[in-house]
Parts: structure tokens; sequence; C-alpha cells
């Protein structure tokens, strides 16, 4: 039992990482589009898509 629950411990904190992971490339992404443009605007935005 006390195995279980220590997998169920990692399972969690690697759920979390890549979270956090996920969370700081967003941030990079942003970060980098507003030095290149100046602004992070929403119409702006749009402009990724397709």
């Amino acid at each position: 039992r006390v195995l279980y629950t220590l997998f169920g411990q990692i399972f969690a904190i690697m759920i979390l990482t890549v979270a956090a992971a996920e969370s700081a490339i967003g941030l990079a992404i942003m970060v980098n589009y507003y030095r290149l443009r100046g602004t992070i605007a929403v119409r702006a935005l749009n402009l990724l898509r397709g």
C-alpha cells in the first residue's frame, strides 16, 4: 500500500512539473512577442491564427 501512495505522489509531482513548464513556455512566447511588437493587443494576436 505504501508503494501505491508513493507512485501517486510521484505522478502528481510530474503533472505539476509539466503544467509549470507549459506556463513558462507560454509566458516566454508572450514576452518575446511583446519585445518584437511593443504591444500585446488582442487584435494583433489574432494575426497569429492560421
